[in-house]
C-alpha cells in the first residue's frame, strides 16, 4: 500500500506539472499563433512586420533577463515563485489586449504577455527534475507536451463560437483565464526541492550580484563545450528553431493568403495539426528514451524539410491537411526531444544555467528566423503569392544547416549520464 501511495502521489505531481504545458499552449496557440496576428494582420490592416517587430523585442528582453533568472534560480533552488509571478503577469497582459482597440498599446501588451509567458519556460523545464524519474526524462517531458496539445485542441473548439460571433479581439480574455486557471496545480502543487536557506532571494537584486551573474553567464558560455556534444547542439537548435519560429507566428497567415482558407477552415486546420501533435508529443518522448535523441532530432529536421517543400510547391487544396500534420507531428517532437536531451546531457546542479542558454538560443532564433522571412517576403513582394512560397521554401536553408551541426552530435549513454550526475 505504500509503494502504490507513493507512486499516486508521484503521478499527481507529474500530472500537475504536465498541465502548465497545457496553459501555456493556450497562449501559444490562440495569441502567438493564431488571433493576434489575424487581428493585427486582416482586421487592423497593419503589415506583417510590426508583429515581427512587437515579437522581437520580447525576444530580447527574455534572452537578456532568462541566464539571470536561470542562475538565480539555481543559486536558491527557487523556481516555483518565478513561475507564479511570470504566468500572473501574462495573463494580466493577455486580458488587457482584448481590452485595447489601439494598434501600439495592443502590440505593447502583446510584448509583455509574451515575455511573461516565454520567460517562465526557463523555471517550468528546470521543475522536471523534481517531479521525473532520471530514467523517463523523455517520457515526462513528452506527455507534458501530449497533454498540453489535448488542451490546445480544447482552447480551439471553446473559443472558435467567440471568434466567429464577437471577432478575433473577444478571444483574448477568455484565453487569458483559461491559461491562470490550468497553470494552478503546477504552481501549488509542484514545490521546490533542495531549497538553500543561506541564499536570500532578495540579496541576489542588487548591482553586484547582478555583475557576478553576468561574470557566471560569461564562463558558462565559454565552458559549453566541456560538455560533450552540447555546443553542436545548441546550434543545431538554433537553426531549426530559426524555420519553427517562422510556423508558429505565420502559419495561420501563409494558409490564408496561398490556401485560401477562411477563419473556421484555418481553426479546423490547428487542430487537425495539433491531433498530431499529441502523437508525436507522447511517441518521440518515448522513442528518445530508448533509440537516442540524436536519432530522434535528426528525423524531426528531415520532416521540417518535407513540410517546408510541400508547402512551398503545393497547388492541390487537399495537400495542406498533409502539411498540416507533418507540421504537427515534428514541432512538438522537437520541444520533447530538445528538453530531453538537455536533461540528460547536463549535470542536474546546472539544469537552470542551462536552460537559460538554451533560452537565449530560443530567442534569438525567435528574432532571425522570422526576420529573415519578413524580409525575404519584402524583397520578393512584387511576385505576389510565389514570393510567399520562395520565402517558406528558403527556411529548409535553416533545417540544413541545423542537420549538419546535429550530425557532430556524439552519442551520450546512460552510463556516462549518471556519471556526471
Amino acid at each position: 500500500m505504500k509503494f502504490n501511495i507513493q507512486s499516486l502521489k508521484k503521478g499527481s505531481l507529474i500530472f500537475s506539472w504536465a498541465l502548465y504545458d497545457l496553459a501555456n499552449q493556450f497562449f501559444a496557440l490562440n495569441v502567438v499563433s493564431l488571433y493576434f496576428v489575424r487581428w493585427l494582420t486582416f482586421e487592423k490592416g497593419a503589415p506583417e512586420i510590426f508583429y515581427v517587430i512587437s515579437f522581437g523585442i520580447s525576444a530580447f528582453f527574455i534572452a537578456i533577463l532568462s541566464p539571470i533568472f536561470g542562475s538565480i534560480s539555481d543559486l536558491t533552488g527557487k523556481r516555483r515563485i518565478f513561475l507564479a509571478y511570470l504566468t500572473v503577469l501574462s495573463v494580466i497582459f493577455t486580458i488587457a489586449i482584448g481590452l485595447s482597440a489601439n494598434i501600439l498599446l495592443a502590440l505593447i501588451f502583446f510584448a509583455i504577455a509574451n515575455f511573461g509567458c516565454q520567460t517562465s519556460i526557463v523555471f517550468y523545464n528546470a521543475m522536471i527534475v523534481n517531479i521525473a524519474p532520471k530514467n523517463k526524462i523523455g517520457l515526462v517531458s513528452g506527455f507534458g507536451k501530449m497533454l498540453g496539445y489535448s488542451g490546445a485542441i480544447f482552447a480551439l473548439y471553446l473559443i472558435k463560437p467567440i471568434q466567429l460571433a464577437r471577432g478575433y479581439q473577444a478571444t483574448f480574455l477568455p484565453t487569458g483565464i483559461m491559461f491562470l486557471v490550468f497553470s494552478l496545480p503546477c504552481l501549488l502543487f509542484v514545490k521546490d526541492q533542495k531549497l538553500r536557506s543561506d541564499v536570500k532571494l532578495g540579496h541576489l537584486f542588487n548591482k553586484d550580484k547582478a555583475i557576478e551573474i553576468f561574470k557566471k553567464l560569461k564562463v558558462s558560455i565559454l565552458n559549453v563545450n566541456k560538455i560533450p556534444g552540447l555546443m553542436d547542439l545548441l546550434i543545431a537548435m538554433f537553426f531549426s528553431l530559426c524555420a519553427v519560429y517562422v510556423v508558429i507566428l505565420f502559419m495561420s497567415v501563409y494558409a490564408t493568403r496561398i490556401f485560401g482558407l477562411n477563419d473556421s477552415q484555418v481553426v479546423n486546420l490547428i487542430m487537425f495539426s495539433t491531433f498530431f501533435a499529441i502523437i508525436g508529443s507522447i511517441a518521440s518522448g518515448f522513442l528518445s528514451d530508448y533509440v537516442g535523441y540524436k536519432r530522434s532530432l535528426c528525423s524531426i529536421f528531415i520532416l521540417w524539410t518535407v513540410c517546408f517543400l510541400l508547402g512551398a510547391l503545393n497547388h492541390d487544396p487537399r495537400l495542406y491537411w498533409l502539411i498540416g500534420a507533418i507540421a504537427g507531428l515534428a514541432m512538438s517532437s522537437g520541444w520533447v526531444v530538445s528538453r530531453a536531451a538537455l536533461v540528460r546531457l547536463v549535470p542536474e546542479e546546472k539544469i537552470g544555467e542551462i536552460f537559460g542558454l538554451f533560452n537565449i538560443v530560443n530567442l534569438v532564433s525567435s528574432i532571425i528566423g522570422p526576420l529573415f522571412y519578413g524580409i525575404t517576403i519584402f524583397f520578393l513582394s512584387s511576385l505576389g503569392a510565389l514570393g510567399y512560397r520562395i520565402s517558406l521554401a528558403s527556411l529548409i536553408l535553416f533545417t540544413l544547416l541545423g542537420l549538419k551541426y546535429l550530425l557532430r552530435v556524439p552519442k551520450i549513454t546512460t552510463a556516462k549520464i549518471n556519471a556526471r550526475r
